[in-house]
Formats: structure tokens, sequence, C-alpha cells
């Protein structure tokens, strides 16, 4: 079995690692494997442009979700939508190449399309590394939040995380520099391990470092809240009033003469009266950060899962990776990455699903641009008030 074979399953740009120029045409298995892959591409790349393409639609027309957090996935969900777009012309490519001529001749077309391809894989992982740091900093100094991630801060994240995925993509079309094009593979297999090493490994150290310290901040506050509160109802207000400071209201009525006049006591009243009012707006005040803080938590759990999704399904494309760099068994490579492909191809294109299946706001945000598409005299339906923002 060519090594061909084994690089199209490992990468989703169906990348030749190959170093046997042994056409896939003359093997009737390989050409099949290379035709189920390319049904799943395009059947994923539909999938893609039309979920994550809605998911856009809806972030746009729903000002409830025009959020820091979402603005991000919202970029994260454009380089998906861009990943379906390319994947619709490179399945044609794949069969053009894999299936009716010989793959080596086209060396450099190939390592050409690998460049290009990379930039929204590095995108993705670069999107979820920011939206864990700006999970981080809204539960871990909530206090902090809006002078340390701005809006400024935001918009520079975002460029960023695009500049540097295509830097790091482009370091792929170096290998066309100077390149021995005897070769059938010009990019080595070795050199793809940047994904694994620069892409998996630190969106999972920065998962486990980010989500930890937020898990930490959740279970504190569980421990004050719960075992005080044991009726669901008067949670928030007992809670808000047990973190009241002290109040003067009592100190008239202790200072008071027995003989005052009436004059006196009418005087003497009004603190009263501003004492009382100061205790409401406190409480106020605090359900209000109480609900605030329970919303940011929501957020964490959509982010959590989107990030935690990628860390699982992505590790198989990452062993097969490391597998195929020192030389494992082709056979049990290329299961792996029969394997791989699919999943890592799902993984973007099902993004959409995992908004859904999380967050209730964003089931709401769907349903309310249904209703638009399906009836335009819907156009000024708006959503009920809503205290989850993700």
């Amino acid at each position: 079995m060519t090594n061909e074979a084994v690089s199209a399953s490992l990468d989703v740009n169906a990348t030749s690692t190959a170093t046997d120029t042994e056409s896939l045409a003359g093997d009737a298995s390989l050409v099949n494997s290379v035709i189920v892959r390319v049904t799943i591409f395009l059947t994923m790349a539909i999938f893609n442009l039309g979920g994550n393409g809605f998911t856009l639609i809806t972030i746009r027309l729903t000002p409830s979700l025009w959020t820091k957090t979402n603005f991000i996935l919202a970029s994260m969900l454009v380089s998906h939508v861009i990943t379906g777009i390319n994947m619709l012309w490179f399945a044609s490519f794949m069969l053009v190449v894999y299936v009716f001529n010989e793959p080596c001749s086209y060396n450099v077309a190939m390592a050409a399309t690998t460049s290009l391809m990379k930039v929204n894989l590095f995108e993705s992982i670069l999107h979820m590394i920011l939206i864990s740091i700006e999970r981080y900093i809204a539960i871990v100094y909530p206090l902090h939040y809006e002078t340390k991630f701005t809006d400024r801060t935001m918009k520079l994240g975002i460029a960023a995380t695009w500049v540097i995925g295509i830097l790091l993509a482009m370091t792929y079309a170096l290998w066309l520099i100077n390149a021995d094009l005897r070769k059938c593979d010009i990019i080595p297999a070795p050199y793809h391990l940047i994904d694994v090493f620069l892409g998996y490994i630190p969106v999972c150290i920065v998962m486990f470092i980010a989500y930890g310290k937020i898990l930490a901040v959740w279970w504190r506050q569980r421990k004050l809240i719960h075992p005080t509160n044991p009726t669901p109802g008067a949670s928030l207000q007992a809670m808000a009033m047990s973190t009241l400071p002290p109040l003067e209201s009592s100190k008239v009525d202790n200072t008071q003469d027995a003989k005052t006049t009436r004059a006196d006591s009418g005087q003497a009243s009004k603190p009263a009266e501003t004492t009382g009012e100061t205790s409401t707006d406190l409480v106020q005040q605090q359900l209000q950060n109480i609900k605030s803080r329970r919303r940011e938590f929501k957020a964490v759990y959509l982010t959590a899962a989107i990030v935690g999704t990628f860390c699982i399904l992505w590790f198989p494309y990452c062993l097969g990776r490391v597998l195929a760099s020192v030389g494992y068994n082709p056979v049990v490579v290329n299961y792996i990455g029969m394997a791989t492909g699919a999943i890592g191809t799902a993984n973007l294109a099902f993004a959409w699903v995992i908004y859904a299946a999380v967050s209730k706001s964003y089931r709401r945000a769907y349903l309310q641009v249904l209703i638009r598409i399906g009836c335009r005299c819907c156009k000024n339906i708006t959503l009920p008030a809503n205290d989850s923002l993700v």
C-alpha cells in the first residue's frame, strides 16, 4: 500500500507523503477508498455550509447574541464556512489526481494546496485558544473583565488569530523553494507534526489550565450558595442579603431621648426611610451581579463543549500523524487515517449542533430565524426576555 493513500487519509487536504511512485489508479481498493473519502468530504461540506452559515445568520439577526464570546465564535465559524467552500473544489481535485492520474505528477500542486487548506485548520485552533482565555478572564477576574478584555482587545485578538494562522500555514509553501521535483512528496511527513505541537497540544494545555481554574471558582461559589439556601426560589435573594454590608438602621431609635418632641421624631424618620431604600437598592444590585455571574458560567458551558469536543475528536488525527512520521505500519496508519478524516471534517461541519445542544439562547434564536424565513410577516418578532446571553 502506498504512502499516498496513508497521507490522503490523515489530512483533510489529502497531502501525499509518498516515496513510492505507484499510482492509485492501478489499485482498485485504494481508488475506492479515495472515492469514499471524497463522498464524505462533500457530505460534510454541505452540512458545514448549511449549519454554520445558518448560525452566522442567526448571530447577525439576534442582538441578544452580540457578546464578545459570540463574536469570537462567529469569527471561528467563518473559518469553518471557508473550509466547507474549499472542500467542494478540493474533492474534485482529489478525484482527478488520485483516481484518474498519477499523483506524483501533481506534487507541486499538492504542496501548494496543502498550504492553502492548512489555513482554516490553524484558524480554528487559534480561535479556541482565544475563547478559553476570554472565558478565563470573565470568570476569574469578573471585576476587571471590561478593562482587561475590551472591545479593542477582542478585535486585536481576532485579527492576531487570522494573521498567525495564515503565517503558520504558509510555512508549508516554503518547501517549494528549491524543491526536488523528482520526489513524489515535496513536504516531508515529519513536518506535519507542526499540527500537533503548534496546534493540538497548545489547545489542550490552555483548556486544562483555563477551565480547570474556572471549575475551581465554580465549585467554591457552589459551596457558598447551596448549603445556606435550601429553597431554590429564595437562593438569589438570600445570597444577596448575606453579602450586604451592615446598615445603621437602628441608631436613630437607640440615640433618641425618651422625652423627644414630635418634630424631632419626624425629622429622625427620614434617615430611616433612606436606609430602607439603600438596603433595597443593594439587594437589587446584588441580584443583578449574581444573574450576571450565572450568565458568564452559562457561556463557559458552551465554550468548554466546543473546545473539549475538538480535543477529543482530533486526538486520533494527531496520533496518526505521529505514527506516520515514525514510519509505523502503513496499513494500521491508513485505517486510523480513514476514521480521522471523517471525524475531523465532521467536527467542523457539525459545530453548530453543539451550539444548539448546549445553549438555550441559541436554540431560541434558531427558532426565531426559522420563523422569519418561513413567514416574512414575522420579521419584527422579538425574543422574550432572556437571562442568558450565550
